[in-house]
């Protein structure tokens, strides 16, 4: 084998050692705790249904369009007055083509009329994520390409 071919793979197992130590396993140091604890936050995408009628212990809303929703995901009732405060944790038992009944498991005050239903999507599967076949495909361009200059 010839002195050069040596060097270049050398080079190129040196440079994706460094891409995979670098790239791959960088972990950014995560900030100190802060002193006050942090009160859970309700998705920014959380769908907003408007609460048709209120029971002892359920709230019936208007489903609309809304497929991806079913038994057993969690929802919230906010207050619109008050900025959506949160009023109670509902976990939704029911659904029809048109509404949907969700069950108050927890509450801050009385679920009302004037009240607001958000209900986050469902988490999307990882195989189902932009990010899993992109990084599937780079990860294959960068192998076969090291492959290829190796050989």
């Amino acid at each position: 084998m010839n002195a050069s071919v040596t060097v270049r793979r050398a080079v190129l197992g040196a440079v994706a050692l460094l891409t995979v130590a670098v790239g791959g396993c960088h972990r950014a140091e995560r900030a100190a705790a802060p002193l006050m604890p942090v009160l859970p936050r309700i998705p920014r995408d959380a769908a907003r249904f408007e609460i048709d009628a209120v029971d002892d212990s359920t709230a019936t809303f208007r489903v609309f369009e809304s497929r991806w929703l079913r038994t057993g995901l969690s929802a919230y009732a906010v207050d619109p007055v008050h900025r959506d405060a949160l009023v109670a944790r509902l976990t939704i038992i029911r659904r029809d083509s048109t509404t949907a009944t969700a069950l108050v498991t927890s509450q801050v005050a009385r679920v009302t009329t004037g009240h607001f239903v958000l209900v986050p999507p469902p988490p999307t599967p990882w195989w189902a994520t932009k990010r899993f076949w992109i990084g599937t495909l780079v990860g294959t361009a960068v192998g076969a390409g090291t492959t290829a200059a190796i050989r």
